[in-house]
């Protein structure tokens, strides 16, 4: 199916097709010199996680391997939401094995939500003592974003909390702000994750925006890509080296500070909403120079 169609029919490139599909395999038709090869199959290996997560983000796109779903409360037990079903029909209906916390359960998709998980001859709910054990009492109430992850693997599906690692965010995908802080079982304010530099704990998140055309001089920072595999980035114009946040910076793995990066293009979409950002994986500390700002490579 699209992309993959896409690619191999010579669509868009005068019926020309660089690319074939047989048997589940995906290869190339242009013929490069064996100097060269290593290099095309990660250029294609990048771009094609990038395209089939843009694609799976568009409206009515359904992905077959990951969601996130909402703890909520009903008749004072916590369920968990599902997305809409229209969207994505590939979820499973009635009662369904699950992998949770290295346990065989079943789980009952109803619906718009899991309601009742169960361990095998037994008839009592155990979803209660699972998002209890995640989340603590107040799994699910008025006023939390407690959020777990439901993903297939193969024929097994499996749930785990979206907590402090960051289960549920996938390389190459789009996020708004407000809905990253969940993935990793954090508080959200407007204020605080408004930022380019946010630590919360033992995370270090980064947010670039490469395009800088309507920014003062001041805040023109020089952030970009230098290669595949590091990223250039600058501290904001106040950070020295010998500051907590620059310490934070150059031990972070010492320190077992976690450090993530997210990009976008521009700070806005066309019809003038802040851009969401890609999520470029976790980054290590590489080298720095300068101080207000510290340019550092990761």
């Amino acid at each position: 199916m699209n992309p993959i169609e896409a690619w191999v029919g010579g669509r868009g490139t005068g019926a020309v097709s660089y690319f074939g599909f047989e048997g589940g395999i995906f290869s190339s038709k242009v013929t490069l010199s064996d100097s060269l090869v290593s290099t095309a199959q990660e250029l294609v290996r990048e771009l094609v996680d990038w395209r089939l997560a843009e694609y799976f983000q568009r409206p009515g796109r359904r992905s077959t391997t990951e969601f996130v779903l909402k703890a909520s409360h009903a008749d004072g037990k916590p369920i968990l939401f599902l997305p809409p079903r229209e969207m994505h029909m590939e979820l499973p209906e009635g009662w369904t094995n699950i992998q949770v916390n290295n346990e065989t359960l079943s789980a009952n998709f109803v619906k718009v939500a899991i309601n009742v998980v169960r361990r095998t001859g037994s008839e009592g709910n155990v979803l209660p003592e699972v998002l209890h054990g995640w989340f603590g009492a107040d799994a699910g109430k008025p006023g939390t974003k407690h959020q777990v992850i439901l993903r297939r693997d193969g024929d097994t599906w499996q749930l785990q909390p979206a907590g402090s690692s960051g289960a549920g965010t996938v390389p190459y995908k789009a996020y708004r702000r407000v809905e990253i802080a969940p993935l990793f079982g954090l508080p959200y304010s407007e204020r605080f994750w408004g930022q380019g530099f946010v630590r919360q704990g033992n995370q270090t998140f980064l947010f670039v925006t490469l395009d800088k055309a309507d920014q003062t001089e001041a805040f023109k920072y020089k952030d970009h890509f230098n290669s595949a595999n590091e990223f250039q980035w600058q501290s904001q114009n106040r950070t020295t080296q010998d500051s907590d946040s620059g310490r934070s910076i150059i031990s972070h793995k010492e320190r077992g500070i976690t450090v993530h990066l997210f990009v976008r293009a521009k700070p806005k979409l066309a019809d003038g909403r802040g851009a969401p950002f890609y999520y470029c994986g976790r980054v290590d500390f590489r080298s720095w120079t300068g101080d207000k700002p510290i340019t550092v490579v990761w």
